[in-house]
């Protein structure tokens, strides 16, 4: 078959699953199959649809639907190895616990909570914060040594604040977590500098503000600054002490 070439900006037309760069990168999830890390893509993606329509239960958890005839479809699997992949991503089946499917009754679907990928690293973050209060509030005598290896075993936590920014008015929030926020004019701007990858870098952004819990004082200039980091030559139209996605990448949001 004979595939044309993209030309110009061609690739903005499509739509794309953002699936996480952790879950290739990190050794937490590398035993996770690529199936399965692509039907958890699948899954972010119909979460982000099951918010904008107030799919969310009375604990304020967001719940999918998401059938095994439907993943069959979309992954072109077998039955048997639909509901294992699904598997994979369950705890209750003994999956590594990025879902959890609850059953609704005779003759209707199971709802699925998707769990949040970054959050057993917030909690990394939160012990060590407490290792380190307990350090330095204890009576014992605790040596240089002793707090240079606890800060080197943690090496990929990151408890830096942000100041809380009001975003909102005349803003639309974007990404899977709807937590990115530009107005009309940057959208278009950035549209313009980006291309093709506008939707990647709002996805970046998404997943790390959620992550983190961070906030920062200008999205636009923090996805410039990422864009401009990651083409090497240029620079940021203007100074900013937000990590850059090269800093992120590295773990030292974590």
């Amino acid at each position: 078959m004979d595939f044309d070439y993209f030309y110009n900006r061609d690739t903005e037309r499509f739509s794309f699953y953002m699936l996480p760069k952790i879950l290739v990168t990190e050794d937490l999830y590398k035993n996770l199959s690529s199936d399965a890390k692509i039907l958890y893509a699948c899954l972010l993606e119909r979460s982000s649809l099951s918010l904008k329509n107030d799919w969310i239960d009375e604990q304020g958890r967001v719940y999918i639907v998401f059938t095994v005839e439907e993943i069959m479809k979309m992954l072109n699997k077998s039955n048997k190895t639909a509901v294992k992949i699904l598997n994979e991503l369950d705890a209750n089946t003994k999956g590594i616990g990025l879902i959890e499917r609850k059953r609704q009754g005779l003759g209707k679907p199971n709802i699925i909570y998707v769990k949040d990928f970054m959050s057993v690293f917030r909690s990394e973050c939160k012990n060590y914060t407490s290792e380190v209060k307990n350090l330095h509030s204890g009576n014992v005598e605790i040596t240089l040594q002793e707090v240079k290896n606890l800060h080197s075993s943690n090496t990929n936590i990151n408890n830096t604040d942000y100041s809380n920014t009001d975003f909102g008015k005349g803003q639309t929030g974007l990404g899977t977590f709807q937590n990115v926020f530009l107005t009309e004019k940057e959208t278009k701007e950035l549209k313009e500098i980006l291309g093709y990858q506008f939707d990647n870098y709002i996805q970046r952004l998404s997943a790390y503000i959620q992550s983190t819990g961070k906030t920062y004082k200008d999205h636009k200039a923090t996805i410039l600054s990422w864009f401009y980091k990651d083409q090497g030559t240029k620079k940021a139209d203007k100074p900013s002490n937000i990590p850059t996605w090269a800093e992120y990448d590295k773990g030292e949001h974590l």
